[in-house]
């Protein structure tokens, strides 16, 4: 048999009062109502007055490290700690917790530079990012054999393991189409973005195979401004923070 028993009342002032809440909820929220509702609340809305009241409270403590020179900063070490949790939030997805970088990403804790060491260079890589391209060379060259003797002459010129004969015959061609932006040394050029590849720094891989890809295929990669993001005062407290990660 089935009976028909009340409800607990507790129970049904509880459903009562969680019913009402659900419509005023959807009214003041997105919801039933358009354009955020009757308090015009958005994800974007509410994310700008966080940055906006954070802002405001670090204000000053950035306005001083804005007057104060590298070396001052280099050595404070409560700035070195909000320049590392910039880091983090900012740089550390790409070049990882560590600063040191992954697979074409360049490691930030040697003291290999792609655009050049000094401040002002990091600075502005932060500020204005990067584009380095890297064309794919293998149709001019005529195949992949050529492309590997370009590769064993690259790992010729930077002490790695390499054939002698294809050596020889891809230094001709390095000399055609590849000196132009690493130079005729291989010691790279800075204002080009052009790698040092006389070191045993690599960010593609240091392999044969690896550098074939490299030359044959070509690569592509960008480093976004900050800017917008970070500021100035930020952005060169975090350029101060990046050079003393390097070794």
């Amino acid at each position: 048999m089935e009976y028909d028993n009340p409800l607990p009342t507790w129970w049904l002032y509880l459903l009562y009062l969680t019913v009402a809440f659900s419509f005023v909820y959807l009214i003041l929220y997105p919801g039933i109502l358009p354009n955020g509702g009757f308090l015009k609340w958005s994800q974007i809305g509410q994310y700008e007055s966080e940055v906006s009241r954070a802002n405001e409270r670090y204000a000053p403590l950035m306005d001083a490290y804005a007057k104060s020179s590298p070396t001052d900063l280099a050595n404070n070490q409560k700035a070195m700690k909000t320049a590392a949790r910039l880091f983090s939030q900012s740089c550390a997805v790409c070049h990882g917790s560590d600063a040191g970088g992954t697979p074409g990403i360049p490691n930030l804790t040697d003291s290999d530079w792609i655009y050049g060491d000094d401040l002002d260079s990091v600075l502005a890589s932060i500020v204005d990012g990067r584009m380095g391209v890297m064309p794919g060379w293998e149709s001019f060259l005529g195949g992949r054999e050529a492309v590997a003797d370009v590769a064993n002459y690259v790992l010729q010129i930077s002490g790695g393991e390499f054939d002698a004969q294809s050596a020889g015959r891809g230094e001709a061609q390095y000399k055609i189409i590849c000196a132009s932006c690493h130079g005729i040394d291989g010691a790279g050029n800075r204002q080009l973005g052009g790698m040092n590849l006389t070191d045993d720094v690599w960010v593609h891989g240091s392999s044969l195979q690896e550098i074939s890809d490299v030359i044959g295929s070509g690569v592509t990669n960008e480093m976004p401004a900050h800017k917008d993001i970070l500021g100035e005062s930020k952005s060169r407290l975090l350029a101060v923070y990046v050079k003393n990660l390097s070794k």
